[in-house]
């Protein structure tokens, strides 16, 4: 498995060099640069990586080291990428190919190690699956009943351990104070282990589209927050999971999309 060190200076220059559009889970670091700040970043970047021996300048062209261009182009051409968030701290985004995954894990505000995976399958098997339940034991659940949550309170809750809108919360899921399914959300938030997030990126013919489930575990009960629209409204529809349904609410995340992209 390849990996190299990389700012977001070097992988939104290396997707520009490619042709990609956008690069996703990355924002623009240049987005009041003049052309000639911008050709003093690339000088520096072509510095750098010939340093690594990633790049060497061969009569007169440019040649890069095949795993690591390689690399670069999945991530410039992917139209599948997954990004995962643990307690809104840890972030690493997948970039898919047909035969390979891209993994960029954030170190610092601008600093990324590259991975390289292998096939979707087995990297979603043997490395997204067992990071999005990392922490989480296998806990019974007492409800089938589920609960609407606005995403933008959902991050609150978790960021401060506590439901500060009860009243709100009550209101949007037509519920009475006495709502056994939100005491128990509410004790699950107010003793949270881990709250992991996991977002699909999906490229159709013209427009990027999102799907996105959470993973939220405590020593009462562990729920899957899956996000869903209702009435043009975003939503998190949150239900109590066992170990063996959190598994299969994320893998249909990605049956989904794949769906949804014509993949079998």
């Amino acid at each position: 498995m390849a990996n190299w060190t990389l700012t977001n200076k070097d992988l939104y220059l290396l997707v520009k060099m490619l042709g990609g559009k956008v690069l996703i889970g990355i924002s623009n670091p240049f987005p009041d640069y003049q052309d000639d700040e911008l050709e003093k970043e690339w000088e520096m970047m072509f510095k750098k990586l010939h340093k690594f021996e990633l790049v060497h300048y061969i009569e007169g062209e440019l040649k890069f080291e095949d795993r690591f261009i390689g690399a670069m182009w999945v991530i410039s051409k992917s139209n599948l990428v997954a990004e995962i968030v643990t307690d809104q701290l840890e972030q690493s985004i997948f970039y898919f190919s047909d035969d390979q995954v891209v993994e960029c894990i954030k170190e610092t505000e601008t600093s990324y190690k590259v991975y390289t995976h292998p096939a979707p399958e087995r990297t979603l098997n043997e490395v997204i699956f067992p990071r999005m339940l990392i922490g989480v034991e296998n806990r019974s659940k007492r409800l089938n009943d589920s609960l609407y949550i606005l995403p933008c309170d959902y991050l609150l809750y978790c960021e401060k351990q506590a439901i500060s809108n009860l009243d709100e919360l009550y209101l949007n899921n037509e519920v009475d104070q006495g709502s056994l399914i939100i005491k128990q959300f509410n004790r699950s938030i107010q003793r949270k282990i881990h709250n992991t997030r996991l977002m699909l990126f999906y490229k159709d013919e013209h427009d990027w589209n999102i799907e996105g489930i959470h993973v939220l575990s405590s020593p009462s009960y562990n729920w899957t927050l899956r996000m869903v629209n209702e009435d043009g409204i975003e939503w998190l529809n949150a239900r109590q999971a066992t170990g063996e349904l959190l598994v299969q609410e994320i893998a249909g995340v990605f049956e989904r999309v794949k769906g949804k992209l014509g993949v079998n």
